[in-house]
């Protein structure tokens, strides 16, 4: 696993900050509380989404009410995103479910919900949050502290997370499951079913032959009920034959009123049909009238039209068109009658301007006495001409007005008439059709009534008596076998209940037998599962320390190689061991010598590979691939520069090729040097920021 990317959207000290990260060393270099460990906190976060602590509260920047981490990574060829978020709720901070995502190479693969997405990223990854925060995260203070823990606190740990302590627990389980198969098998021995075999056996042997008696009665008595019952049958059968025969003579009975009743109704209805033919041939001939009416006034209208000098046919839209026109060419006369009326008034206004004062009427100024009178002339000549036009328009108005009137007059008769002689048309359409509907049911009436009396004629042909003697016979015959068959069927329905509660017995025997039969499998399969524990007990006690060999000489190879990677080109002189509850045994110079004596460069390489050895072996262990990315915060802590203690361990971790990405925060400007990739971290007015500064 490597990562590509975090963005961190109000996280503690962050409001928006993106890092970028690369193969080999990265660090994460600034200040005290300048934001650093904040990136390891939004890393954990993103993958696992559980805290820290009890709450999130470590985590949301304060004042916010919401929260993201947006996560790049790639892992076994494929590109992941994951993206978590934070929000208040109330009092409390819980994850902001509806942006969770996760994709893999640009596809969604699990959403919403956490616990998909954390199997879904378990799936992936192959590793948990258990192994995450115990292998590959070393928080600070941490790096020395497995060198430091006490054997038996070091071997519970890495049994744990190698999974031989699985092996323990089995073993342990198994003794409680001895037990029960124990206790098991001696309550099936004591058991009374068990116990009582025997006499059940010779229970089921006395119901099988009591069985097999009632069986053969039974026989014998469903032949007898049998016959009884034919006789029963063909005696009903002939009931039901006379009965037949009387229910067809009453149903011939009623069947002749039912059809005279109908002739009489059927009479009734032809003298109503033949009255409403009488009607309708009435309604017809007065609607005919009305139309005929219609059309001569329609005539009248269409004379005055032509009189107008428009042609007989004209339609009403064409002669609404007409009247259109009229009323414009009215409208435009008026226009015309009071600009003649303007223009009048406005010469005589000039005239006496003229006449009274000599000047101009239009500009004004003093005129001569022969403009004056070329003047006057002119305008009295425009006055009389208006005035013909004046009273030219006005007699062209009033003969228009008189058109106007008789053509509205003819167009709303006209509209009257057409809209009457519609309904008129529809009417007599209506009354026609119920004619001959009523033609026809007076034709059909008529047929009926003569088919009816057909009918009743064959009736009455039909109908003969039917004896009574011998239906009562028939009937008390039946009453005597009947009640022969229901007592046959009484002694019948005794003998099988008997029978049923006998073979209940005998099922419950059965059954109390085959349960004993099982306890006392059980009570055997019992007995071989309690030596099969004992067996399986003793393989997972001597399994445990043989895998626990294995595992330590696997660590002791990882330990040693990179302790021999990290301590630069000169090597190291320093050999490691590694005891079965995995404490690290060291000889320098061929000679063992106690964790304590080392100087604190060396304790410092040794945790640092024994950290990374064992991570590697667990990694192995649990996911089948190497330790590829280890987060180191503030390594550097205890060290300092003067023994160049700092730069040793920065020298180590920058020469480790074993571990593909290591991603350190640390304050130490010399720590920084030793990196491929430096991110700057500042922080200002409470808001951190980063830069990087890349190196070859």
């Amino acid at each position: 696993m490597r990562i590509k990317a975090v963005r961190l959207e109000n996280i503690r000290s962050h409001v928006d900050t993106r890092v970028d990260f690369r193969p080999g060393l990265n660090c994460l270099i600034g200040g005290l509380g300048a934001g650093k460990t904040s990136i390891l906190y939004a890393i954990d976060f993103a993958l696992f989404g559980e805290p820290l602590g009890r709450s999130y509260a470590y985590l949301l920047r304060e004042g916010a009410d919401r929260a993201k981490v947006t996560l790049w990574f790639t892992h076994n060829g494929s590109d992941y995103v994951i993206i978590r978020g934070l929000r208040r709720l109330g009092n409390r901070i819980v994850q902001d479910t509806g942006v969770l995502r996760l994709f893999k190479d640009g596809r969604i693969i699990a959403e919403k919900r956490t616990s998909s997405v954390a199997e879904q990223l378990a799936r992936e990854l192959g590793f948990d949050c258990e192994l995450f925060r115990e292998v590959m995260w070393v928080r600070q203070e941490k790096l020395k502290e497995i060198l430091d823990m006490r054997p038996g606190d070091r071997q519970k740990l890495f049994d744990a997370l190698l999974g031989l302590e699985a092996f323990e627990r089995a073993w342990a389980s198994l003794r409680d499951l001895e037990k029960y198969y124990k206790h098991v098998k001696e309550t099936y021995e004591r058991d009374p079913d068990v116990l009582a075999a025997g006499r059940l056996a010779e229970e089921h042997a006395e119901f099988v032959e009591e069985l097999a008696r009632i069986s053969a009665e039974l026989e014998e008595l469903e032949l007898e009920v049998d016959k009884a019952a034919k006789e029963v049958d063909e005696t009903r059968a002939k009931l039901a034959e006379l009965e037949e025969a009387r229910r067809k003579y009453e149903r011939l009975r009623e069947e002749k009123a039912r059809r005279e009743a109908s002739l009489k109704e059927t009479e009734r209805a032809i003298e109503r049909f033949e009255a409403e033919v009488k009607r309708r041939q009435a309604n017809i001939e007065r609607l005919e009238a009305e139309l005929k009416a219609l059309v001569e006034e329609e005539l009248s209208h269409r004379q005055a039209l032509t009189l107008l000098g428009l042609e007989s046919g004209i339609t009403i839209e064409e002669a609404e068109e007409e009247l259109r026109k009229a009323e414009e060419r009215l409208r435009e006369l008026e226009a015309e009658a009071a600009r003649a009326e303007r223009d009048i008034k406005e010469a005589e206004e000039r005239l006496k301007i003229i006449s009274t004062q000599s000047t101009c009427p239009t500009c004004l100024r003093f005129i001569s006495e022969d403009d004056r009178r070329k003047l006057t002339a002119k305008l009295e000549k425009q006055i009389v001409k208006r005035r013909h036009d004046l009273e030219a328009a006005r007699e062209e108005a009033k003969k228009l007005m008189g058109v106007r009137g008789t053509l509205s007059e003819a167009i709303k008769g006209l509209r009257v008439v057409e809209a009457r002689k519609a309904d008129l048309k529809v009417r007599l359409e209506e009354e026609r059709n119920s004619l001959e509907q009523a033609q026809r049911e007076l034709d059909s009436a008529r047929m009926r009534a003569e088919m009816l009396k057909v009918d009743l004629k064959a009736l009455e042909e039909k109908l003969v008596g039917l004896s009574e003697a011998e239906l009562e016979a028939a009937r008390a015959e039946l009453e005597v076998k009947s009640r022969k068959l229901a007592e046959l069927e009484g002694k019948l329905k005794d003998l099988r209940a008997r029978r049923d509660i006998i073979k209940e017995r005998l099922a419950d025997c059965e059954k109390r037998l085959k349960l004993a039969e099982e306890k006392k499998a059980r009570a055997e399969r019992a007995a071989r599962l309690v030596e099969l524990v004992k067996l399986f007990r003793s393989a997972y006690r001597g399994v445990q320390p043989h895998l626990r060999t294995e595992v330590v000489r696997l660590a002791k190879f990882y330990i040693q190689n990179v302790l021999n990677e990290i301590s630069g080109p000169e090597g190291s002189d320093i050999i490691v061991e590694v005891s079965q509850d995995y404490t690290p045994v060291v000889k320098v110079a061929g000679r063992e010598r106690s964790i304590l004596h080392l100087s604190g460069g060396e304790r410092t390489l040794l945790a640092l590979a024994y950290r990374i050895g064992m991570g590697h072996l667990i990694m192995q262990c649990r996911t089948g691939r190497g330790l590829e990315l280890l987060l180191l915060d503030e390594p550097t802590e205890s060290l300092g520069r003067e023994d160049l203690s700092i730069d040793k361990l920065a020298d180590a971790i920058a020469r480790l090729r074993v571990v593909e990405q290591v991603i350190a925060v640390s304050h130490s400007e010399a720590f920084a040097e030793r990196a491929n990739h430096v991110i700057r971290v500042e922080k200002a007015d409470n808001v951190s920021r980063v830069r990087t500064e890349g190196r070859a």
